[in-house]
């Protein structure tokens, strides 16, 4: 698996990043301090996290940051958090402030109980906001030794541009990566409100643009929700009594999607590997720096997951899984 050095980040990003979900809410596994273990063991030491991310029982947040201080383990791991999305009491509610920056950072060190974060995102973005506040806001983090490296997810290129020009006309810290939706599949409807795609063929000039710049990309949802997993077949997608699966196809679900997946399905069994991992090589064989947060249940997905950045795909397959055409 190949590492990347991210600007301010102090040791290499490997380009699969465990992805949150299994650490709360209804999909976090029993066993989760065992799974982080096998999760660093497998070659993986960055994990994302936001402050969004918790259930009735506690936070992302602290239960990362617990087992990190368990293992002694903090200048070994790259942190990812996030902040100034919605939250209770009002989901409607943008917090894309320039406040809300240095209370969600200091409250996520505070869960986490750490001294900084190695990257910190904006979750997401509020277009009625100036820029050069937001960055302020953000560099002050940066400045104050909180922050190592900051990024945004869930902006549009132009406002990603917008904040790179504010920082260099400002001399502050430039963001370094960008987190969207990625996948083989193209999204049918946006599964939650103020997100982005670079997939399909509306987000092109995006996806020209990051080659271009060679700006990094750390991608989330790269299996679609589970629509390119081996365990759901398109009668049980469908079926009403699943309202997961029933999500996952109002998202996800299209003739040309289907084609994708059963492309990509093909070409498992000539590589002998998974569909899954098929799907995430295809983001990790980008024309642009690629990262793939993959949310790895158990130590055998982890290594599979890990697998699939030394699974080869040329062009010419990047080319026919997404769009059926032959190039020679």
């Amino acid at each position: 698996m190949e590492y990347r050095y991210i600007a301010g980040i102090n040791i290499p990003l490997p380009q699969v990043i465990q992805g949150a979900t299994t650490l709360f809410g209804d999909e976090s596994v029993s066993h989760w301090e065992e799974l982080l273990d096998d999760v660093m063991d497998s070659g993986i030491n960055a994990f994302d996290t936001g402050l969004v991310y918790a259930d009735q029982d506690g936070t992302c947040d602290e239960r990362l940051g617990r087992w990190i201080k368990a293992r002694n383990i903090r200048d070994k791991v790259i942190v990812i958090g996030k902040g100034c999305h919605p939250g209770p009491p009002n989901w409607e509610e943008s917090r894309v402030l320039p406040e809300c920056v240095g209370l969600d950072v200091e409250k996520t060190l505070d869960r986490m109980g750490t001294d900084r974060l190695d990257l910190w995102l904006f979750h997401r973005d509020n277009e009625a906001v100036p820029i050069d506040e937001l960055v302020d806001a953000v560099d002050k983090q940066v400045s104050a030794g909180l922050v190592n490296s900051w990024g945004v997810s869930n902006w549009s290129i132009n406002r990603l541009e917008s904040a790179l020009e504010s920082s260099k006309r400002n001399s502050w810290v430039l963001p370094a990566v960008l987190s969207p939706h990625m996948s083989l599949v193209s999204q049918e409807q946006p599964p939650w409100d103020s997100v982005t795609s670079i997939s399909g063929d509306t987000a092109h000039d995006d996806r020209e643009w990051l080659k271009e710049k060679q700006f990094p990309v750390l991608a989330w949802s790269t299996l679609a929700g589970g629509y390119l997993t081996s365990s759901i077949d398109f009668e049980s997608m469908l079926a009403p009594h699943s309202r997961t699966l029933s999500e996952t196809a109002r998202c996800y679900h299209s003739e040309r999607n289907w084609s994708r997946r059963e492309r990509a399905i093909e070409l498992a069994t000539k590589k002998d590997c998974t569909l899954e991992q098929i799907a995430v090589s295809w983001v990790l064989r980008a024309d642009f720096p690629t990262h793939a947060l993959c949310a790895s249940r158990s130590k055998i997905e982890a290594s599979h997951n890990v697998a699939s950045s030394e699974i080869h795909l040329s062009e010419s397959e990047r080319i026919w899984l997404e769009s059926g055409e032959i190039i020679e």
